[in-house]
């Protein structure tokens, strides 16, 4: 492996605003959808949008930050320097020797989604198959604290039925999750666990409910956001035709995790060391990021918990 897990860590994002992460433009009835999954037709972030949202957040804030500390005459080119340090660096015939990056981030996956509901304004919806994989990847992250209760056979919810893992809902009669009315059972499984993985993972989520895969891929699916864009011609007034067009949203409130491993300077002139570059990442990705397109429409806007993980 070209990365140490030694030096790895699981990043949470949870979405302050909508997120359009894009897959192209479509002949559907959605013109703009988002990324998703191929095998599962899960909404996800492919890792090449995340690597560039992070450099361009990264540089944005060494750029913003006070020159001179880091030994760099401005602070434009301390960013542009600390961004191929942790990024990697182009070739270029009259430059320093191109390199690869520091820093390995995989896709954005989808740790928890949300749904408004008869019980709440919204409640967030996971499943078995989310748990699964989430368990099977912090295996990569060997000090990330968190422990996941199996899924054995017969645990997970079936069809229509909802396991309650966080927060009061009241649902004598059923909660409804848009159009799918789904019944409030007794947990198969290690509730208390799973409510204890999440506080950890993202605190955000308050009301939330373990469903079936089934259930889940269909909310997934049927339940993301869709809005209506058109362009107004300045002369007229009026809009401009054929210019509406429908863009899909992932959901405000929505959560997801990516790995992120670290690794020393790929450089052969005095390489920084692993903890520098971590150090350099987390500091500036501490808070938030922007990630997808229309961030002029102030889309994208990322809450970050990193978790606990390896030395770096």
């Amino acid at each position: 492996m070209l990365f140490s897990t030694n030096a790895s860590r699981v990043c949470v994002l949870y979405a302050v605003s909508p997120l359009h992460a894009g897959a192209g433009q479509s002949t559907g009835a959605v013109d703009l959808p988002i990324q998703r999954e191929r095998h599962t037709s899960w909404p996800m972030i492919q890792s090449s949008g995340l690597k560039g949202a992070f450099r361009d957040w990264f540089t944005r804030y060494y750029a913003n930050s006070k020159a001179g500390e880091m030994g760099y005459e401005s602070a434009h080119s301390q960013a542009k320097e600390l961004a191929c340090k942790v990024f990697g660096r182009e070739e270029s015939p009259d430059g320093p020797e191109g390199h690869a990056g520091a820093i390995s981030i995989t896709d954005g996956r989808l740790l928890a989604f949300p749904v408004r509901s008869n019980a709440a304004p919204f409640v967030w919806v996971t499943a078995p198959y989310v748990l699964t994989r989430l368990a099977r990847d912090l295996r990569l992250i060997p000090d990330a604290g968190l422990t996941l209760p199996g899924m054995e056979l017969g645990s997970a919810p079936g069809s229509g039925e909802g396991m309650l893992i966080r927060g009061d809902i009241a649902a004598e009669n059923g909660l409804v999750l848009e159009d799918l009315v789904v019944k409030i059972v007794e947990s198969k499984t290690d509730a208390v666990a799973l409510k204890a993985a999440f506080e950890a993972l993202a605190p955000q989520v308050a009301r939330l409910v373990l469903i079936s895969d089934a259930d889940f891929t269909y909310l997934v699916r049927n339940a993301t956001e869709v809005q209506a864009q058109i362009a107004i011609n300045p002369e007229t007034g009026v809009t401009t035709a054929g210019s509406l067009r429908y863009q899909e949203l992932l959901p405000a409130d929505s959560a997801l995790y990516t790995l992120v491993f670290f690794t020393t300077e790929r450089t052969q002139n005095e390489p920084q060391p692993v903890e520098f570059i971590a150090d350099l990442t987390m500091t500036a990705l501490a808070t938030h990021v922007q990630i997808g397109g229309d961030m002029t429409l102030g889309r994208g806007l990322m809450e970050v918990r990193w978790l606990p993980g390896g030395k770096a």
